[in-house]
């Protein structure tokens, strides 16, 4: 029957019938915390968990979220043949969003890589400065996405050690909000194992796995 309709032989893995649609969430934190899982049982390090040392940053209203590959593409070509194989190397990967939400502060130092944040109560206050950039300050981010709000299902990127890079500007444009391109590198953590290195991949759903 495979013959006649054209369908492959064998162990065929087929598409699920089900669709992922609009942006992940965004949480940033300081990668001296605590992941939740450190390792799980199946040796995976992913989620995050907050201290008042070193809290989560849930990131507000944002747009244009991608998600990607930093590659070196180097082809092998001979020169009877043309390319016979290409040599692939992960640099980093990268987080990019648009961000609209710019409060409180203590949020905004974290992807602006301002200073710290002091908070005066008496005076109602949040303040920060722009100084030297501490090169020695790692982030993880971790990036849900729930896509059965019913059962719990959701997918998953935790990112180990990263670096916020933004070269953007804010926009100040008359009657819209204020935006701010933001680039985040998810770079290689080498005291995780190999395969998880610069992040994690994870799927939960109790009625399909």
């Amino acid at each position: 029957m495979s013959l006649i309709t054209g369908t492959a032989v064998g162990n065929v893995i087929s598409s699920e019938e089900i669709y992922l649609e609009g942006s992940p969430q965004i949480y940033i934190a300081d990668a001296r915390g605590a992941y939740m899982k450190n390792p799980d049982s199946d040796g995976f390090y992913w989620m995050l968990s907050g201290t008042s040392t070193y809290p989560v940053y849930s990131i507000g209203c944002y747009d244009n979220v991608s998600f990607g590959d930093n590659l070196d593409i180097n082809s092998v070509r001979c020169d009877v043949v043309g390319d016979k194989d290409v040599i692939l190397r992960r640099n980093h990967m990268e987080l990019k969003f648009t961000l609209k939400s710019f409060l409180p502060f203590t949020e905004l130092s974290v992807l602006m890589n301002g200073g710290t944040v002091t908070t005066n109560a008496s005076e109602h206050t949040q303040k920060f400065g722009f100084g030297d950039i501490n090169n020695n300050v790692y982030y993880r981010v971790y990036l849900p996405k729930v896509y059965d709000d019913v059962a719990g299902d959701y997918v998953a990127i935790t990112g180990h050690r990263c670096k916020i890079v933004s070269q953007g500007e804010i926009a100040f444009t008359y009657g819209n909000s204020w935006t701010l391109p933001i680039t985040v590198w998810l770079m290689a953590d080498e005291s995780l194992p190999a395969s998880q290195k610069f992040a994690t991949v994870i799927r939960a759903d109790r009625s399909v796995l």
